[in-house]
């Protein structure tokens, strides 16, 4: 049976949470596309950097009803977007929107890019998230419903998304506490939508006009290959960079972004991208040099990240080697290797 086929007879007319049909995908190797698609709607898309599947589906408000299974050969080129590499390009798009006065969009900028939530889920933030009854700030962000997984978010509110939130009630001339059940970012759509299904086509009326905001403020910028999303994903590619040999940091960040493992967190914040350009430029300048007559210096000598524990177990070993004779290229490599194994990534 074709793959496709085995997928549609798996999915197609069940009721199931994002999670299932994410694990499905998975077992063919399949991972989705964290890419927001302005002209689609009501899709998981999921690809194995070759070919892309994609699951349409209704929504209940909990779980999904899969409706249809189809390849797609939409894209030929890259599928993904890519995170904010340089931060300079962060701060040309900040004020891009700030000297136009753009404070709604450069809010909602700040806030997804500081929270690390979809375009979706940051324009429907209410100022109850932030607030309590009486008008206590909040340090946890944990009311928000997630669009896509039907899950409360649980994330800490930095004393940063305060500074912003502060300025867009200063230019904007707002007092929260006197709209305390109402968005933070308001549409008349979405204030006297009639149902939960009318609510949520303004919301993504609403992510799809950022979008184009967004879009035009990256072409005026000259930053190519960024969406909405590249700002959830900055998020955990600068948290890695700056945290890379904390052990927990991918799985930390495996769980902020609710994935199934480690390798699809580094696939999505860049990681591996990241590398791979720096290779060829590695290797570029090693011909080079050698072209030159330059001896090159081997800079980035191996690192790796052990759990304190494994280290220790491994000095342990290295001293009772030593202890016993055992001193040999083979027994090192040996040693060597285990360290591998142990390697947190």
């Amino acid at each position: 049976m074709a793959r496709i086929d085995e997928l549609r007879k798996q999915l197609v007319g069940n009721v199931v949470c994002s999670d299932v049909i994410d694990q499905t995908l998975e077992k063919y190797d399949f991972y989705p596309v964290e890419v927001e698609d302005e002209e689609e709607h009501d899709v998981f898309k999921y690809t194995n950097k070759k070919s892309q599947i994609w699951v349409y589906y209704s929504h209940d408000g909990e779980d999904y009803l899969v409706e249809k299974v189809i390849n797609s050969n939409k894209k030929r080129g890259k599928t993904e977007v890519d995170p904010f590499f340089n931060p300079e390009d962060i701060k040309k798009m900040m004020d891009y929107f700030s000297e136009r006065e753009m404070w709604t969009e450069y809010t909602i900028f700040m806030l997804e890019l500081l929270l690390a939530r979809r375009i979706g889920d940051t324009v429907s933030l209410k100022w109850s998230d932030f607030y309590d009854e009486n008008g206590a700030r909040k340090d946890r962000l944990n009311t928000l419903l997630e669009q896509k997984t039907d899950k409360i978010v649980d994330i800490s509110i930095s004393n940063i998304v305060w500074k912003y939130l502060d300025l867009y009630c200063e230019k904007m001339n707002i007092e929260p506490m006197e709209h305390y059940h109402e968005d933070i970012f308001p549409r008349v759509a979405k204030t006297y939508a009639p149902s939960k299904e009318e609510y949520e086509k303004a919301v993504a009326s609403q992510a799809d006009a950022f979008r184009n905001a967004f879009k035009k403020a990256a072409d005026y910028c000259g930053i190519k290959n960024v969406s909405t999303h590249s700002l959830r994903k900055s998020f955990g590619y600068i948290a890695h960079t700056l945290q890379q040999f904390d052990p927990d940091n991918l799985v930390v960040l495996q769980s902020i972004f609710g994935h199934e493992n480690v390798e699809t967190t580094k696939r999505y914040i860049g990681v591996i991208r990241e590398k791979a350009r720096k290779t060829f430029d590695i290797v570029s300048q090693f011909i080079e040099d050698a072209v030159n007559g330059v001896k090159t210096v081997i800079k980035n000598v191996p690192v790796i990240a052990l759990r304190s524990n494994d280290l220790r177990d491994l000095l342990l070993e290295a001293v009772r080697m030593g202890q016993e004779g055992r001193t040999s290229m083979e027994d090192m490599s040996k040693l060597l290797d285990k360290a591998e194994e142990m390697r947190v990534s």
